[in-house]
């Protein structure tokens, strides 16, 4: 007999919380998807992380990095990968009491992620420097395809109650 797992535990008894959350690896990315929130992501050896995020239907590419930056504020940052290079907009945005760059345009990031093994991101620093981080990108297409099909999914999770179940008394005034 399996044990039972926590999260299962927890789900049974907040069902606020969707009970099909699991954790994937895709090569050297993982998918995190749960109904509601779905998140594909990859780390490199300086422990910064890049990927997707995905609230309901809203996806977003992020990346997080030790760079200090003010919430609010929007940055340039220079991208690379096998398919692409170009400028783009990163917003510091804090959540959960950590700082990630949201990166724009959506389109760009995600044609960058579909095809060769490595994306690199330049973002200027004050001092007139560089910082660069480079990520993985084995595995990135699937995991990546994972996450915003499950935020796709989501919308059709919130169903509304079928016409059965009203009660025939809000049809009575209703002429056809």
């Amino acid at each position: 007999m399996k044990p039972i797992r926590p999260l299962l535990v927890l789900c049974l008894f907040l069902l606020a919380i969707p009970c099909s959350a699991e954790k994937l690896a895709s090569q050297n990315w993982v998918v995190d998807v749960n109904g509601q929130t779905n998140e594909a992501y990859t780390a490199n050896d300086s422990q910064s992380s890049f990927g997707v995020f995905c609230s309901g239907e809203k996806c977003l590419f992020y990346l997080h990095q030790a760079l200090k930056c003010d919430p609010g504020t929007k940055y340039s940052v220079l991208m690379n990968s096998q398919t692409i290079s170009t400028a783009l907009s990163m917003e510091c945005t804090l959540i959960g009491g950590n700082l990630f760059q949201i990166l724009d345009p959506f389109e760009a990031v995600l044609k960058a992620t579909q095809a060769g093994e490595m994306i690199g991101f330049a973002v200027a620093l004050q001092s007139g420097a560089f910082a660069v981080n480079r990520f993985s990108l084995i595995g990135a297409k699937p995991a990546i395809e994972r996450a915003l099909l499950e935020a796709a999914k989501s919308k059709f999770r919130e169903q509304k109650p079928p016409v059965e179940n009203v009660p025939k008394s809000t049809f009575k005034d209703i002429k056809i």
